[in-house]
């Protein structure tokens, strides 16, 4: 199974990417030295990388927000209030949801259409959710014969 990890990854060091520059930026108008980012080293970027993974893998593992993004896997758009009522979830909690999601690039939310998109490295997430959980189901299933 080619589950392209790399698109993944590429996602979550946009993402880290993005993040650094504006601290960087804020260390600039913040009277700061200005070169925080200049000081960031191998260590403390492996740090940040392993932070941002750990977020991105939490929160698709919730089971509200895989089925968020479950569902966006097979219908590639919906409107927010289509997984409101699918999810019985209130309009602020699952804004919320949706947020953290959008934070580490899963989705791509459109606020003029109120639509949910899945990214490709949402899509490589729930492939790799399911390719686990067909996994260890036929393990599971040898374990018990």
């Amino acid at each position: 199974m080619d589950l392209k990890l790399s698109v993944l990854a590429q996602t979550m060091a946009y993402r880290l990417r993005d993040i650094s520059r504006l601290l960087d930026r804020l260390d600039r108008l913040e009277a700061g030295s200005g070169n925080w980012l200049n000081g960031q080293d191998e260590a403390s970027l492996a740090e940040s990388a392993l932070g941002m993974t750990l977020r991105t893998l939490r929160l698709a593992a919730d089971t509200h927000n895989y089925a968020i993004l479950s569902h966006l896997a097979k219908h590639d758009t919906s409107p927010v209030a289509e997984l409101q009522e699918l999810l019985s979830l209130d309009r602020m909690t699952l804004s919320e949801r949706l947020n953290d999601l959008v934070q580490v690039g899963l989705v791509v939310r459109e606020i003029d259409t109120d639509h949910v998109q899945i990214s490709d490295a949402g899509k490589v997430i729930v492939e790799l959710i399911k390719h686990l959980q067909s996994e260890t189901s036929q393990s599971l299933t040898q374990l018990l014969k």
